[in-house]
């Protein structure tokens, strides 16, 4: 996706911004619209600048209107893994 198109697209939905700058910075990682992202909430935060808290509410946002798949992870003892996130 080039970035007039991401513009384009960010720019109609109805979103704060820091969910569309983390949006923009998963499209970046994961190389456009079809691709995936394994990242924890807290890496998100410290590579974007926001909080964790604010990294998970904005992804709920970003899944809530279409944007992404967010899929949580666990070990087979329960630990938590980093998070799958599907760009839509």
């Amino acid at each position: 996706m080039n970035d007039l198109t991401r513009y384009r697209l960010l720019a109609g939905a109805a979103l704060p911004s820091s969910a569309k700058l983390l949006y923009s910075y998963l499209l970046d990682l994961a190389g456009g619209r079809t691709g995936t992202v394994w990242l924890s909430s807290r890496r998100l935060a410290a590579e974007v600048g926001v909080s964790s808290s604010a990294v998970r509410r904005n992804l709920h946002r970003l899944e809530q209107c279409g944007l992404i798949r967010l899929k949580s992870r666990y070990s087979a003892e329960g630990a938590r893994l980093t998070n799958k996130i599907t760009m839509l």
